[in-house]
């Protein structure tokens, strides 16, 4: 990777001393010189959206579309052990922090911070305004638990927990698959979950919000997503692109796609309901009826 505005622990100590609650700096600052096998190294790199494709080249543009305000990488290093790297990422506020642990999440676990994620030598999790990423390879079963332990450390020194987007709080909770849920305002991230079309009939922009999410019920899955637009009018033109682009002009909004897989959707003033991959027109009908009624 390429090294990029690495600062002195010296240079570091004095631009801390600016007020700036939660910053990276303090984090960085806070986090114990010693892990164990591993020494903390004494410089960090700072990248900025200007240059974070020089730090994470093809991966950058996730972390952009939520948002990016800042990142801080550093080390600790230990003699014959991998190197730990942590990845602390300023995404602005919490909303935009969740979107980004949500994208990759399997599984539910807030052992760490507000939500984490273990696997092979990489700790992922959210906490604040704060996505985190600390990572060891190849793993060994003494970084596995430092990983753990600085990753316990990190978000004890964020402190304050950051709110969830309220419009997680729209989506039923019947048979709702809660490690499914994906937060995002960019459409290509719904494509990447559930393709809908190249294009972006639905209009999805940083000026909206929207959720995906699976459901089972028996041995059968659905997906609902709901976007949330900043007007009515926006609302409508995604609404009626969607109809026709998608739904193939269906009068009733609701439409067999393929292989007897149904999809549809339902506008209530700025937000826009959809199902997809359901097995009869009946089941969404059955879906809308139980929304609540604004």
């Amino acid at each position: 990777m390429k090294i990029l505005n690495v600062i002195p622990l010296l240079l570091l100590t004095a631009v801390s001393l600016m007020p700036q609650k939660n910053s990276l700096n303090k984090i960085f600052l806070q986090l114990p010189d010693n892990l164990s096998l591993w020494k903390k190294s004494s410089t960090f790199e700072i990248y900025g959206p200007e240059n974070l494709f020089d730090y994470i080249n093809g991966g950058a543009e996730l972390y952009l579309s939520y948002g990016f305000k800042q990142l801080l990488s550093c080390k600790y290093t230990g003699k014959d052990h991998p190197d730990i790297t942590i990845d602390l990422f300023d995404m602005g506020d919490s909303y935009q922090a969740f979107g980004v642990f949500s994208h990759s999440r399997e599984t539910i676990d807030d052992s760490i911070g507000q939500g984490c994620e273990y696997g092979g030598g990489l700790l992922i999790f959210w906490k604040g305004q704060f996505y985190v990423s600390i990572l060891a390879y190849p793993e060994t079963e003494a970084a596995h638990q430092a990983i753990l332990h600085i990753g316990r450390e990190i978000a004890g020194t964020i402190g304050e927990k950051g709110q969830l987007p309220p419009i997680l709080k729209l989506l039923p909770q019947e048979d709702l698959v809660q490690e499914s849920i994906r937060y995002f305002n960019h459409y290509i991230w719904l494509n990447s979950h559930y393709f809908i079309s190249n294009d972006n009939l639905l209009h999805i922009d940083r000026h909206t919000e929207a959720v995906l999410a699976q459901y089972k019920k028996g041995f059968g899955k659905y997906f609902m997503l709901l976007v949330v637009y900043p007007d009515i009018e926006k609302a409508q033109r995604a609404y009626s692109d969607f109809r026709k682009y998608y739904l193939k002009d269906s009068a009733s909004g609701i439409e067999n796609i393929q292989d007897n897989r149904w999809a549809g959707c339902q506008i209530r003033s700025k937000r826009l309901w959809l199902v997809f991959n359901a097995g009869s027109k009946k089941e969404i009908d059955d879906i809308f009826s139980r929304l609540l009624v604004e």
